[in-house]
């Protein structure tokens, strides 16, 4: 279930002329923002809508590719990346893996933020829904991959949650609490210190 956490974050912004339809709409919803921090509920549901698991922390987010997600309820977690090195520790074990970042990683919902209108086209098919000033962008992945839907949704042009399908049509879905955009972080923050990391 852990593994889920990883699951969220990383893409980038650059605008090309070509660029029409849904997919340019999400860029352009996606490029006002540098970095990204908010505090997060996420739930994972079964197929009936069961609720399987709750948890709570906050996330950081900077292009290219830096992110630290850590969760603090129920349990402790973080998972940090400079966009050179994947650091995650899971402080209930005091278990520390450290790999390099990787393409795959580069792809996952987390680091959406950060791709290109080129990766996005590529990648996904994108629609739209519009509800007043709520938009929710419905990224359908051309090749498969760990989730079968994954939707961005936004208010007043701020990103406030994600929704994603998996494989086993359980959904994941991750509120954004008071999302705050383009804050000024010191490299420092998407960098593993482990004494830091034992006293949160």
């Amino acid at each position: 279930m852990r593994q889920f956490l990883i699951v969220l974050c990383l893409s980038v912004f650059t605008m090309n002329v070509f660029a029409e339809g849904d997919v340019a709409q999400l860029h352009l919803h996606l490029s006002g923002a540098q970095s990204l921090n908010a505090k997060f509920v996420q739930q994972v549901k079964d197929v009936d809508g069961q609720l399987l698991q709750e948890s709570k922390g906050t996330i950081a987010l900077k292009r290219p590719n830096k992110i630290r997600w850590e969760s603090t309820e129920p349990f402790h977690y973080l998972l940090v990346s400079n966009g050179k090195t994947v650091w995650r520790y899971d402080a209930d074990l005091e278990q520390l893996n450290t790999e390099p970042f990787d393409a795959n990683l580069a792809q996952t919902p987390a680091m959406i933020i950060s791709m290109t209108i080129d990766q996005l086209a590529a990648q996904y098919d994108v629609r739209v829904k519009k509800n007043g000033n709520a938009r929710e962008f419905i990224l359908l992945p051309k090749e498969p991959g760990s989730f079968t839907e994954m939707v961005l949704m936004f208010t007043w042009g701020k990103l406030t949650g994600m929704r994603l399908t998996d494989t086993l049509e359980q959904t994941t879905k991750i509120e954004f609490i008071n999302p705050k955009y383009n804050n000024r972080f010191s490299d420092r923050e998407f960098e593993f210190n482990e004494a830091e990391a034992k006293k949160s």
